[in-house]
């Protein structure tokens, strides 16, 4: 990571055709940063197009953020440039990557979150919702609980009723009440 490529124009939140394709000579330099544990200053431009300068300690999947003093997810396709420092990483115990970027990817800014209980192992809970829609964590061998973003309650009281497992939800109390009207919808309209 030690060479330097020019900016590149990276705006919006999907790659667009007249944009330029991530450079495998950049995902090369941080995969060796990672590799070797090294410390890596990104140019990185955000959402909203605002292009600022992050000193990281790239771990897997995710980069530990030395301003914000957190771990952090970043898209390569918004990485403008990065370049190894020669520092070696001093990080803090490190999440576990898959986890984290599962709960960034299922809990994006949602207005609406639940938390379930559903009465399955983790490993069928898992098949039931995806680590893409939900944030998982195993409530003993036969239970998990699950955490699920949404756009509205209705939304999310549709989505659980789909799954056809007993469940129980733990909160909010919007969903739950949603819940219960479309549970009472669906048996008057089967009687």
């Amino acid at each position: 990571m030690t060479r330097r490529r020019p900016s590149r124009s990276l705006s919006g939140c999907t790659a667009r055709p007249d944009d330029s394709q991530i450079s495998p000579a950049l995902l090369l330099d941080l995969a060796t940063a990672c590799r070797r544990g090294e410390r890596t200053q990104l140019t990185y431009r955000d959402g909203a197009g605002t292009t600022s300068t992050r000193r990281v300690d790239p771990y897997r999947l995710l980069a530990y953020d030395l301003t914000r003093q957190d771990w952090r997810t970043f898209r390569t396709d918004r990485i403008i440039d990065a370049t190894a420092t020669g520092q070696a990483t001093a990080m803090p115990d490190p999440p576990d990557p898959a986890h984290t970027v599962s709960a960034g990817v299922a809990l994006r800014p949602y207005p609406v979150r639940v938390t379930i209980r559903l009465a399955v192992p983790a490993d069928e809970a898992r098949r039931l919702v995806p680590p893409t829609v939900g944030v998982h964590r195993p409530d003993g061998d036969d239970a998990t609980i699950i955490d699920i973003g949404g756009p509205d309650a209705d939304g999310l009281a549709r989505y659980l009723l789909s799954l056809g497992r007993p469940l129980q939800i733990l909160h909010p109390e919007e969903v739950r009440q949603a819940f219960l009207t479309r549970t009472r919808q669906l048996l008057k309209d089967n009687q």
